[in-house]
Formats: C-alpha cells, structure tokens, sequence
C-alpha cells in the first residue's frame, strides 16, 4: 500500500462522499471536514446538513417571526444549536442539539408556564432581560405560597429519545427563602415522578438536610442556572403529553428574588 492507494477514496464524487457523511451525525460530519480539503468540501455541503434537520423545519421557519440570517445549512445548524429561533407566536424556543440534531425546546416564564399569582404585580413581574432568549423574563417579587406548572405536547420533540425536564433561572442579590427544598414532579404516561430539588447551589447555606436526596443547581454556558425537573423517553406518541410543577406550599415562608426564565426540554445524550 503506497501514497498512491491511500488517497484512492478521493476519486469518489464529492456527493457520493457528501451522501455517506450525511449518514452519520453533526458530530461526526464536524470531524470529517477536519480529515482534509476534500472532506471538508464535501463534510460542508448543504446536502449533508439538510439531513440532520428535523422534518418540520421547513413549517417552522415559515412561521417565526424570529428568522435567522445564514449562507449555508451547515450555518443555519449553527444558529439553531446556539441561539435557536422563537416559535409558537414567542411563546417557546427552539434549539437544536448540537451533537445529535435532536430538538430543545424552552417554554416562556411569561407566556407558556402557568404561575399561581404570576399575573399579580404585587407579587411577579414581567421584565426585560437581555440574557434571555424571550424578551421579558418572570422576576419573584414576594410569595409564601410558589406554584410553577406547565404542559408540553411531546409531538414536538425527536422521537425514540430520553428527555430531561429543567427549571432555568437565575437568584438576584435580595433572593431569600430560596434555599430551601421545593417539590418538583414530572407525569408521563399517568405516572408521575417526585423529585426535590434546591434553587441554591450546594455549597451555599443551605439550611436543607444534607442526607435528604435534593437535586441541586449548575451553571449553564449560558450564565443560567439549570435544576432538573425529572425524566422521560418519547417512543414518538402522537397524543403524549409531559406535566411538570415545582411548588412549595406546605412551610409557606416567604421568598423573593427568583429571576425565572422558562422550562426547558432537552434530550439527555
């Protein structure tokens, strides 16, 4: 075997190449445009990166007023697994998974969630944010009794995937009674999962018990904060829906300065 054999897979046409890369994953087409020239071109092509887009693009594109700027699919990927684009009239967004191609979606703190006194000013107010994907995020000005709830309709989602449930926010400088554990639960299927869960990071004061199972808060990439909900696999239902809540109205101490961005959907890969 010489150097003359070892390039013999470079006398493929670059679409034949374009069409066996397209039948991997954005991963991996990432990793082949690094082999050389050729690769690149053909691990570049739009026919590779129109494979991993969900089928429904095409209709959602159409319908958001949220449209991205791009000169090729691979950029368009790009966009929709950074930013993502907002759909249903602003009330979700949508990414995709950057390894996989498989749909995130985060439901609205303003518009998509249910919040118990959420439409109150005295105590939740809509305001701007610009760290936020949606223009107005919820901001927890006082509440003893703290009820989040939503509904997703799972035909959104990538089927034949296991998916995660997160609460996303941020705690301001004047947040109190947040460091407590709040129930959080997850029903799908009729059968619903009781977590806890803490809005304030481990090794803060934390006044929970340390030998109780809570699910503590991370940092995202993003400078949010992300606790788990709970789980659950799609199998691709058409009818399936997921019922989340985080609620804490047993102790009924007071709490404010919950800055709450939305619930997100994303597949755990």
């Amino acid at each position: 075997m010489g150097a003359k054999n070892s390039c013999e897979i470079s006398r493929l046409p670059q679409d034949c190449l374009s069409r066996v890369i397209s039948l991997t994953s954005p991963r991996d087409a990432c990793r082949c445009s690094t082999v050389c020239t050729f690769f690149k071109s053909a691990a570049d092509a739009d026919a590779v990166w129109e494979h991993f887009f969900p089928t429904d693009l095409g209709h959602l594109l159409s319908t958001t007023v949220d449209q991205p700027v791009f000169t090729s699919k691979k950029d368009l990927y790009y966009h929709l697994s950074t930013r993502g684009i907002l759909v249903d009239d602003g009330k979700m967004c949508l990414k995709l998974d950057r390894s996989s191609g498989a749909k995130i979606y985060m439901l609205s703190a303003t518009r998509a969630v249910a919040i118990t006194w959420g439409d109150n000013l005295l105590y939740w107010q809509h305001v701007p944010n610009l760290e936020s994907r949606f223009s107005e995020v919820q901001h927890l000005v006082l509440v003893w009794w703290l009820e989040i709830s939503a509904i997703f309709r799972c035909k959104n989602l990538t089927p034949k995937m296991r998916y995660g449930a997160y609460f996303i926010f941020k705690l301001d400088d004047n947040s109190n009674g947040l460091d407590l554990p709040l129930e959080a639960t997850i029903a799908f299927h009729h059968k619903e999962s009781l977590h806890r869960i803490c809005l304030e990071a481990r090794n803060g004061m934390s006044r929970q018990n340390p030998n109780n199972q809570i699910k503590y808060p991370q940092v995202r990439d993003d400078q949010w904060s992300e606790v788990e909900i709970g789980e659950f696999y799609y199998d691709g239902e058409e009818d399936d829906q997921v019922g989340v809540r985080v609620l804490e109205t047993k102790e009924l101490w007071a709490k404010r300065g919950l800055i709450f961005n939305g619930i997100e959907f994303r597949p755990k890969i």
